[in-house]
């Protein structure tokens, strides 16, 4: 497995339930490192279908068959995540309201267990008491209570405790990995800039911006036992991959699976023409190489900067990833997660491609298939 994030993640544990001997290799956290707290799964699986050129679209099951496998990728990920100390809640089948930091709501159908109690329609007619903390400058909890009240009817109230010993200019990732402070407050829930440990039984996370606590306690779960090293080549024979290279290793597999996220985590290089660096393969937009678009991509990305992010590799059935002309180039070669294109990874499939996506290619690289 080539990425170290959640498409990756869920890849290498589809692949060891298969009894394959799974090595994943990343050079450096990328974007699941900055997800806020809250994971979109997806939002309408016919809607999803109709799009001809989606990715989950394109491995031609039906919405029975992508609702069992999402209900297994989700199963397990939540399951090994737990082990590790990280417990999430919730399903792809059901989605609430999350506050984040500046009391706007965002919505998530699995969040973790220290965010959970925040879902706005259970605070509906409770207490909050949203903890601020002065020496903090880019956090004001008086603004997030305010807006909790006047966007979502929340009784919501701001309580400052002072941390004296915070460095002077102190942000919010000064709170990460503190022990989270009592309040005065009775008889209400507590809404706490996230980052903070052991909160107590009433507390709860409020969702994050970059740089997100979140994001980091996930990287960290998803990051044991990888191995760091940066791939820069492979060596290939008759349309196989057969080893993949980093500057100080030579990495030997039967089979890959190319989980390298977009441009945060370098699986796509945006230039005049956006390309996959690694294998050269096929870049698509609606369907067509992006190379072929010409000064149409421009005119697009002037009108909407997010043509770019819709870019992508398209892949078969089986998630071989293709070339331009269609072609399976490496038969022994996956791909997965948000390098795939023809979604858009910061709306309602923003985690459900990469787990799912991640989970079949596993399955699919242990049997060969």
């Amino acid at each position: 497995m080539v990425g170290g994030g959640i498409a990756g993640y869920c890849a290498a544990l589809a692949a060891r339930r298969d009894r394959a001997d799974v090595t994943v290799v990343a050079r450096a956290p990328g974007a699941t490192a900055l997800y806020a707290g809250g994971m979109e799964i997806v939002d309408d699986l016919e809607s999803v279908l109709r799009s001809s050129h989606h990715p989950l679209a394109r491995l031609g099951m039906d919405a029975v068959g992508l609702a069992a496998e999402l209900d297994a990728a989700i199963s397990a990920l939540q399951l090994a995540l737990g082990k590790e100390g990280l417990k999430f809640e919730g399903a792809w089948r059901s989605r609430g309201l999350y506050a984040d930091i500046h009391g706007i709501a965002r919505p998530a159908s699995v969040v973790p267990e220290s965010v959970a109690p925040g879902e706005l329609g259970a605070l509906s007619g409770k207490r909050v008491a949203v903890i601020g903390v002065p020496e903090v400058g880019d956090y004001d909890a008086a603004s997030t209570a305010q807006a909790l009240k006047e966007l979502h009817g929340v009784e919501a109230f701001a309580e400052d405790i002072s941390i004296p010993d915070l460095p002077q200019g102190a942000s919010l990732t000064d709170l990460y990995g503190r022990r989270a402070p009592s309040p005065r407050a009775r008889g209400a829930a507590i809404a706490y800039p996230p980052g903070f440990t052991n909160l107590p039984a009433d507390g709860f996370e409020l969702l994050a911006s970059p740089p997100s606590p979140h994001g980091w306690r996930l990287q960290q779960a998803i990051s044991l036992g990888l191995v760091h090293a940066e791939i820069t080549s492979f060596e290939t024979a008759r349309g196989r991959v057969t080893a993949a290279r980093s500057a100080a290793r030579t990495f030997r597999a039967d089979a890959l699976v190319l989980a390298t996220g977009r441009h945060i985590g370098g699986g796509l290089r945006a230039a005049r023409v956006t390309t996959e660096p690694l294998l050269g393969l096929g870049v698509f937009q609606d369907g067509l190489p992006a190379a072929s678009a010409g000064t149409r991509m421009h005119h697009l990305q002037y009108l909407d900067p997010a043509e770019e992010m819709r870019l992508g590799v398209m892949t078969d059935k089986r998630l071989h990833p293709l070339n331009e002309d269609g072609a399976v180039p490496f038969t022994n070669v996956y791909a997965a997660g948000a390098m795939l294109g023809g979604y858009d990874y910061a709306g309602p499939c923003g985690f459900g491609v990469p787990i799912l996506t991640g989970w079949l290619a596993g399955r699919f690289a242990a049997r060969q298939e």
